[in-house]
């Protein structure tokens, strides 16, 4: 009996470890599907896409319902093992500026991919096939309604800016490696990769936030712009194509960078027991 009760922590520690890694690589598939329509979308007619339309793309593949059902739960267990990392600091992140910075970051995160795994939900039920990334709906469209919008977004805009800079500077840095354990006969191509996928992911997120900066007044609808709105901004530049392209290339490389962390993170869990 005795030896039944100290195992039960184990295993749900490992529960907890197998839900947050089957996380990483949900989001993974999601920015190598987003990534690779970008980096079609510069060569061809196509649409660059959010993160709602690549789970519409693997809803409609083959076995999509089977897949889609595994994303809601990979998505849920991302949302859940973000919330233990926020709550219970897992990560040693500290109560100082930066650790409060880095935690409500990853509290961002985890009602972002909660909004995702709830949106595989409405698709696997059937409801929200067809729906596109157009209309946000939500938190932002009853602050609009409430008449407190134009500063949720101006938040929401600082946030993004604030996103960008972390993870431009976990790119260039490489700190991502003092959480991980690649294998040194991986490392030298997966670094590089990684780093690559942290600063495109940066570039989207400055994007954003000039956009919602910009026309944070104007969505009164509260019909606020994704990633997709920053891939086309990109694309409307001066050799918009070559960004686009690129940054299409760097979003498969944090998909990579995120199959990554499914893999080689140290995740290290509180007791569950």
């Amino acid at each position: 009996m005795s030896m039944t009760n100290s195992m039960a922590p184990q295993n749900g520690e490992d529960w907890l470890k197998g839900a947050a890694r089957a996380g990483y690589a949900a989001r993974g598939l999601v920015f190598i599907i987003v990534g690779y329509f970008s980096f079609r979308a510069a060569f061809a007619s196509g649409q660059a896409m959010d993160t709602k339309d690549a789970i519409e793309v693997i809803a409609g593949s083959g076995f999509g319902t089977i897949l889609l059902a595994a994303m809601v739960i990979a998505l849920a267990a991302f949302c859940l093992w973000r919330l233990i990392q926020v709550a219970m600091d897992v990560d040693n992140h500290g109560i100082d500026a930066k650790g409060v910075f880095v935690r409500t970051g990853l509290l961002i995160s985890a009602f972002s991919y909660g909004a995702l795994a709830v949106y595989s939900v409405t698709l696997l039920l059937g409801q929200g096939a067809g729906s596109g990334s157009g209309g946000k709906s939500g938190v932002i469209a009853y602050a609009y309604e409430a008449g407190f919008g134009v500063w949720l977004t101006y938040l929401i805009a600082a946030g993004m800016a604030a996103a960008a800079i972390a993870h431009l500077v976990k790119g260039v840095k490489a700190g991502f490696e003092k959480y991980m354990a690649i294998p040194s006969d991986r490392r030298w191509l997966l670094k590089p990769v990684c780093q690559f996928g942290l600063i495109a992911r940066a570039v989207t997120f400055v994007v954003l936030a000039g956009l919602l900066a910009t026309g944070a007044a104007g969505y009164e609808s509260g019909e606020t712009p994704g990633i997709d709105a920053a891939l086309r901004e990109i694309s409307s530049w001066s050799f918009g194509w070559l960004f686009l392209s690129l940054t299409g290339l760097g979003l498969v490389a944090f998909g990579v960078y995120s199959l990554a962390e499914a893999m080689y993170r140290r995740i290290e869990m509180p007791d569950v027991g």
